[in-house]
């Protein structure tokens, strides 16, 4: 579940400000800003930019920098800003979600919590609580309450098209987000179409294919995959693959999942080598960025079943061992839910 959680942290809405920053170490023309923005007495616009900074820096994978820079632009919106600012309530998902990523869950329950304390008290059609419904949904599907969930996004749909109109760029993401959902909840054929929808909708927008469509387009495969429709899902994972051929280190996390997914196909084809390539990758990807987390574990219980298959057994062994003693000794108190599938299916 923490698998789950975590893609959808890595593809959630900082693309735009990635797309603007360019390369990455041109960040340090944006803490000018900042520092700009303070001298002017504009704190909260340049929380804002503290924000868009802790997230360029959660997609790259460097949560050091993305917990500093998530706690400035915190600390300033605490003192600056309209208690019913919903800016508040963004930095404090993202923070939450870092934390939650990290493996740090109390203190990212603590402020997701926090946060959506807050956004109870604001304005119920304000375009901002998209955002904050999207993250508030992937919470609740880490802790496995999948109807409360839904719920949140069906809102979140709602909100964007009174705003926006249909199928509108500004929620996109709430597609990707709830068909992974439905892919949970085992209702494919709903998840396969909000994954075409986001596809269509981020076509419009750009032509440079991003991490979020590779996840996308790594997650429709993977509808087929489960499937049986082997054919059908390859020509999505090649689309998904191609995204990180020029930037294969430009959202790692987002590229792992992608690498698992083609790990999973390949084992489908009974392709055990390729199949421990995917994943063997996926987890030294994984453990450069979270450590010993439940992710990598989950990661490495894949890798030891391919080499299984290709009768190392020893290594086999150890990774599943190593997955084994990760799990006992990171056992996630958000886990502590039942988990509601059927419910969904129904509503």
């Amino acid at each position: 579940m923490l698998l789950f959680g975590f893609v959808l942290l890595a593809v959630g809405a900082v693309g735009a400000f990635a797309a603007d920053l360019g390369s990455y170490p041109e960040s340090d023309k944006y803490t000018r800003k900042v520092d700009l923005l303070i001298a002017r007495g504009k704190q909260a616009e340049a929380a804002t930019v503290y924000t868009q900074l802790g997230e360029d820096n959660q997609i790259h994978g460097d949560f050091s920098n993305a917990e500093v820079n998530f706690t400035k632009a915190l600390d300033l919106l605490k003192n600056y800003a309209q208690p019913k600012d919903l800016r508040l309530v963004t930095v404090m998902d993202d923070l939450g979600w870092l934390y939650v990523t990290w493996g740090r869950e109390v203190e990212g329950s603590r402020l997701m919590d926090l946060a959506q304390t807050r956004a109870d008290e604001a304005e119920q059609k304000d375009p901002l609580l998209i955002r904050h419904l999207d993250s508030h949904a992937a919470y609740l599907m880490v802790k496995g309450r999948y109807s409360e969930a839904q719920k949140d996004w069906n809102r979140a749909l709602e909100i964007g098209k009174l705003n926006f109109g249909p199928n509108a760029p500004q929620y996109a993401d709430i597609f990707l987000h709830f068909g992974q959902a439905n892919v949970l909840s085992g209702d494919y054929e709903a998840a396969a179409e909000m994954f075409r929808r986001y596809l269509q909708i981020e076509s419009r927008v750009s032509n440079t294919p991003t991490s979020s469509q590779a996840m996308a387009a790594a997650e429709l495969g993977r509808v087929y995959l489960h499937l049986h429709k082997l054919s059908e899902a390859r020509p999505w994972f090649e689309e998904a693959a191609r995204a990180f051929e020029n930037n294969p280190d430009d959202a790692p996390l987002v590229h792992s999942i992608v690498l698992c997914y083609l790990g999973d196909y390949y084992m489908a084809q009974q392709d055990w080598n390729n199949a421990q390539l995917q994943y063997r990758q996926a987890v030294n990807l994984q453990q450069s960025i979270l450590g010993e987390s439940q992710a990598v574990a989950a990661s490495m219980v894949l890798l030891s079943k391919a080499l299984s298959k290709l009768h190392l057994k020893d290594e086999a062994k150890s990774m599943a061992e190593r997955a084994k003693a990760i799990v006992a000794a990171k056992n996630s108190p958000l886990q502590e839910q039942t988990v509601d599938v059927m419910e969904l299916r129904r509503q």
